[in-house]
């Protein structure tokens, strides 16, 4: 029965932001980058997976996450989620390094896990993130997904976070320290609104000043034009307050919402890792 405990994965973290310097080249030279920025995911998608190279199916896989998550409804959803994955694995057989593969494929699995309530999906997903901080521990982005983590499963319930030692306070440290270390991307910043967004008075109060902050953040990339969309329409939930409706207001600005209700689709196959686990903890 573990498999399927209901509870929260990451949300579309940090798959839309600008590749980490300890990639060999960067997405501006990636076939498909321009039209990832102006929001034309789809076509995005076709030419990195053209280009052949571990960028191009790196970009494809954030690309679909984007759209899958945040644009299109419906069964179109997980074949985008599913193809994402896919391009991603593609991404690591090139390149087993490829920093925002692995981070973009952790997401993924995530939101499988979500969907199908199945732990070992959120495991992996683990596994791959602490992957990442072991490799770069000063990339200030592999902290915030292991933020993310903590947040979301631990605000699954008592059962999620005794099986898989998902922690609030590790979530709140780990965001403190990717934003501290100068992580400014909006999707990080939007996963600690949503932190904050089910904290106490003044958590809530801290998280509509971050939303607004995030609003008035000048940006180039459409996908963060769909979080400025976002945090506007969670800021007066925020302000009226109440639990209950806070709750249904963040599941629906999250990535990937109603999930849930397509599990009767196949699963995604959960493979072995293309490299060793870390230790990280």
């Amino acid at each position: 029965m573990i498999k399927y405990l209901k509870f929260a994965f990451l949300s579309l973290l940090v798959c839309t932001a600008p590749l980490h310097a300890s990639t060999a080249e960067t997405d501006v030279a990636t076939l498909g980058w321009h039209e990832f920025v102006r929001g034309d995911f789809r076509e995005a998608i076709v030419l990195g997976r053209t280009a052949g190279t571990a960028n191009g199916y790196a970009l494809a896989c954030r690309s679909g996450l984007t759209l899958g998550g945040f644009v299109v409804k419906g069964t179109e959803t997980i074949t985008l989620l599913h193809d994402a994955a896919t391009d991603c694995q593609k991404a690591l057989a090139l390149n087993p390094d490829h920093y925002f593969a692995r981070m973009s494929l952790a997401i993924a699995l995530s939101f499988e896990g979500k969907r199908l309530r199945r732990v070992a999906y959120a495991k992996r997903a683990k596994v791959y993130i602490q992957d990442l901080i072991a490799a770069e521990p000063d990339n200030a982005l592999g902290y915030g997904a292991l933020a993310a983590w903590h947040a979301e499963v631990s605000a699954a319930g008592f059962w999620a976070r005794l099986l898989l030692g998902a922690k609030r306070k590790l979530a709140r440290e780990n965001f403190q320290k990717a934003l501290g270390m100068g992580a400014i991307d909006f999707p990080l910043q939007f996963e600690y609104v949503k932190f904050l967004a089910r904290g106490n008075g003044a958590d809530r109060l801290r998280a509509v000043e971050l939303a607004d902050a995030i609003k008035a953040q000048p940006s180039s990339l459409a996908v963060d034009m769909l979080i400025k969309e976002r945090c506007a329409r969670l800021r007066p939930v925020l302000i009226r307050g109440g639990k209950k409706a806070i709750r249904a207001a963040l599941k629906e600005v999250s990535a990937f919402r109603h999930i849930e209700d397509l599990a009767a689709i196949e699963p995604f196959p959960l493979t072995e890792p293309a490299i060793p686990a870390s230790q990280t903890s």
